[in-house]
């Protein structure tokens, strides 16, 4: 196997090595010059190296929709799920809300123990347990550049988690109260429904009225 050593002005060089088997054509490889490279050429290496984030879907909507569910998640493959939120909800007053879903069907069960913070301005706890859904927010606004702009991270549980490990969903981001007053907000829930309930799924929708307008992207991040 022949190699090139090329030298700098400057006195260092940098050093091509051919590869130990016959390419399947000519290559141009452009090294940096600041540090050793291993150059990969082979998609499959190539793939090896990218992030275990991997986009899943999206969706948007521009007219009102009840509720918005994600089913057949593939959590064999993936150990949680980010999730990029924004939507304005029908009506004043309103909360977010959150449930589990398994094969497309709604967890109501009073296992939910859910808490979250609200901050800028005034600070105020939300708690509650043995709810039967997650409430995401405090009251929002519905008018121009209101409702809320949030950051999920959804770990459902499956047989590979132990004990009570997963069934967890955690998020933080901002929404508009009724008068307008922007929100930071963070927040936490657990299912507290037994070790052995594995959702695929889960659906957000609001406590009253509709989902007016929104959009979505979720990520899965691979185990």
């Amino acid at each position: 196997m022949s190699s090139i050593k090329l030298k700098h002005s400057g006195g260092n060089s940098v050093i091509i090595a051919a590869p130990s088997s016959n390419p399947a054509s000519d290559r141009t490889i452009t090294v940096p010059g600041d540090a050793d490279a291993t150059v990969l050429t082979n998609q499959t290496n190539l793939a090896a190296t990218q992030s275990s984030l991997v986009k899943i879907t999206d969706a948007s909507w521009n007219s009102s929709v009840s509720t918005v569910s994600v089913d057949n998640l593939d959590t064999s493959t993936y150990k949680y799920f980010k999730m990029l939120w924004n939507h304005k909800p029908s009506e004043q007053g309103r909360r977010l809300s959150f449930r589990w879903r398994e094969n497309s069907t709604d967890q109501t069960t009073g296992a939910y123990d859910w808490n979250f913070g609200r901050y800028y301005g005034a600070s105020t706890n939300y708690i509650a347990e043995n709810a039967d859904k997650v409430e995401v927010t405090a009251d929002m606004g519905h008018d121009l550049n209101e409702g809320c702009q949030l950051i999920f991270e959804i770990y459902p549980k499956t047989s590979a988690e132990n004990g009570y490990h997963g069934n967890a969903v955690f998020w933080h981001g901002v929404f508009h109260e009724n008068a307008g007053y922007i929100r930071g907000i963070s927040g936490s829930a657990f299912y507290d429904g037994g070790a052995s309930y594995f959702p695929n799924g889960f659906k957000l929708y609001m406590n009253v009225g509709n989902l007016e307008k929104g959009n979505y992207v979720l990520y899965g991040v691979k185990r």
